[in-house]
C-alpha cells in the first residue's frame, strides 16, 4: 500500500498528526510529496495507525512513567535529565526514544539529550516540578 491509496481529506489528516504545515499543497500528489519531503512514509504512517488502536489498558500509565523518570533523576541525578519533546508531532522517535503527545517527557543520560538537542529540533530540558505538573 502507499499514500496514493488514501484520500486527500486523509492525507491531509495524516498531515496534521505528524505535524507537517501543508502549505499550499492543494493536489493529492502535493501533499504526498510534501510528507516524503518531511519524512513521512507509508510504513511511517502504518506504524503510527497501529499504536493509535492499540488498547489502552496495554498502555503504560502516565503515573507510571512519570514516577519511573523522577526515580531514575534520583538514582544518578549527575547524568541524568529529563528531556521534553514540544513538537506538534503525535510520536516522534529519536535516538532510540519515543516521544508521544501524551508523554513528551523522557529521562536519559546528558550525553544523549545533548545529542537530540544537536541533532534535532523541538526538544528542550525540563525539570522535575514540569513533569509532576503534567502527569497530575
Amino acid at each position: 500500500m502507499s499514500f496514493q491509496s488514501l484520500k486527500i481529506n486523509e492525507l491531509r489528516s495524516v498531515a496534521e498528526s505528524f505535524g507537517v504545515d501543508l502549505e499550499d499543497a492543494k493536489s493529492k500528489a502535493a501533499i504526498i510529496l510534501v510528507l516524503e519531503e518531511e519524512g513521512v512514509t507509508y510504513d511511517l504512517y502504518e506504524r503510527f495507525s497501529d499504536i493509535e488502536k492499540e488498547d489502552p489498558s496495554d498502555m503504560i500509565e502516565a503515573d507510571y512513567v512519570a514516577g519511573d523518570a523522577l526515580k531514575s533523576l534520583d538514582t544518578d541525578s549527575q547524568n541524568t535529565v529529563l528531556v521534553k519533546m514540544d513538537r506538534q508531532n503525535g510520536i516522534y522517535q529519536t535516538a532510540g526514544f519515543t516521544f508521544t503527545r501524551d508523554h513528551p517527557f523522557i529521562a536519559m543520560t546528558e550525553s544523549q539529550a545533548q545529542f537530540i538537542f544537536d541533532t534535532e529540533s523541538g526538544f528542550r530540558m525540563a525539570t522535575p516540578k514540569e513533569i509532576q505538573e503534567y502527569y497530575s
